[in-house]
């Protein structure tokens, strides 16, 4: 490994966030973690930890420019609610910064590819959430650092352990049901959150290997069922999976998750588990069982 180095990590307390401070701090880096609240529970989790926390906000620039300074490299990640606009201003004060040589930005699964996607259009409800991701991912390829990493994650774990599972998975509290709007056969890729950290702390490792690469990340692939009867067997139960009829999506108030389990379907991304066995990544198994108290 290179010598340490520090890092800025952006949205430390959401799972990404953790997993990049937590792998960083592992392989000898000094990490630095900006966070809105540094009184937060979840930010003094990472001060135990061993990061430094930095007061800062996404939306305030000169804050980012102050978090910067000294920094060799940044790990971009944009919070759910943020847009473009959070991402440019990460990587403006990065620029800035005459220190920051390294830029890992996390993006999605298949980002760069839209136009291609079967249901492409303006009245799509994930049109723009794709351009938001395209964009991210120029500026950081356009940006001019020396070294860049772009991390595409395939679907989270983490959307199934509460609070999460209210929102994927509707209904499930009730009746221990999966509902949803995955085909029965679709191999669907499936990741921790916090992997996405193995691959930034290799590329702030060795930032000559992994730079210029867009990197799809997956553990492995498997149907919802096949997840369903995974989870089933830590808790100790049936889990059924109902499938969504086209009259059940069209009656609903919002199509945007079942839209994104739909596009799951439709570009399949079962490849990124093999193009991810350079890096060791939590299995499935291994997830549920260090989130067994969770899962009940």
């Amino acid at each position: 490994m290179s010598s340490p180095k520090k890092i800025l990590v952006t949205a430390a307390t959401g799972a990404q966030g953790t997993g990049t401070v937590h792998h960083c701090l592992q392989a000898g880096h000094e990490v630095y973690a900006l966070v809105r609240d540094t009184s937060s529970e979840k930010a003094k989790g990472l001060q135990q930890q061993g990061a430094t926390l930095i007061k800062g906000d996404l939306d305030d620039p000169e804050s980012l420019e102050v978090a910067m300074r000294g920094m060799n490299a940044v790990f971009l990640n944009l919070p759910a609610q943020a847009g473009a606009q959070a991402a440019k201003n990460v990587i403006t004060a990065a620029r800035a910064s005459p220190t920051v040589s390294v830029m890992i930005a996390s993006s999605v699964v298949r980002a760069g590819q839209h136009e291609t996607f079967p249901r492409w259009g303006p009245e799509w409800s994930m049109y723009n959430y794709w351009l938001t991701k395209d964009d991210v991912e120029k500026y950081v390829r356009n940006a001019g650092f020396k070294y860049w990493t772009i991390v595409r994650p395939a679907r989270f774990l983490q959307n199934f352990l509460p609070p999460n599972r209210n929102i994927y998975y509707p209904g499930f509290e009730k009746d221990s049901t999966f509902r949803v709007a995955f085909t029965p056969e679709a191999k669907i890729a499936w990741i921790d959150a916090r992997d996405v950290g193995v691959v930034a702390a290799a590329a702030v490792s060795q930032p000559q290997k992994y730079t210029g690469r867009h990197i799809d990340l997956a553990a492995e692939s498997l149907t919802i069922q096949e997840y369903a009867n995974k989870i089933g067997d830590f808790m100790s139960m049936t889990i059924k999976v109902h499938y969504y009829t086209d009259e059940e999506i069209a009656a609903m108030p919002s199509t945007i998750m079942a839209d994104a389990q739909i596009w799951t379907c439709e570009v399949p991304s079962d490849d990124a588990a093999e193009a991810s066995k350079e890096f060791n990544l939590t299995s499935v198994e291994k997830f549920l069982q260090e989130n067994e108290n969770l899962l009940k």
